[in-house]
């Protein structure tokens, strides 16, 4: 169960990424046209999505303990 919901809350998170990157874009300038990819891309189209992804499913998972309890566990 603490896998499955760490892999949802992180899909989840990689929306919230998007939108993120996309704003960031925006403020950086946003270049018109196939042709004019910047290296500051990079960081707006792949790091700041995938990061919120990644960081939203290790959040999920220290944060999910108590999920990962079998009931014979449970005190």
């Amino acid at each position: 169960m603490r896998v499955l919901r760490s892999l949802i809350i992180g899909v989840m998170s990689l929306f919230a990424g998007m939108i993120f990157g996309l704003i960031g874009y925006m403020i950086g300038g946003a270049p018109e046209g196939a042709d004019n990819w910047q290296n500051w891309q990079y960081l707006t189209c792949y790091i700041i999505p995938f990061g919120t992804m990644i960081g939203g499913a290790v959040w999920a998972w220290k944060t999910g303990e108590e999920y990962s309890k079998v009931s014979g566990d449970l005190e």
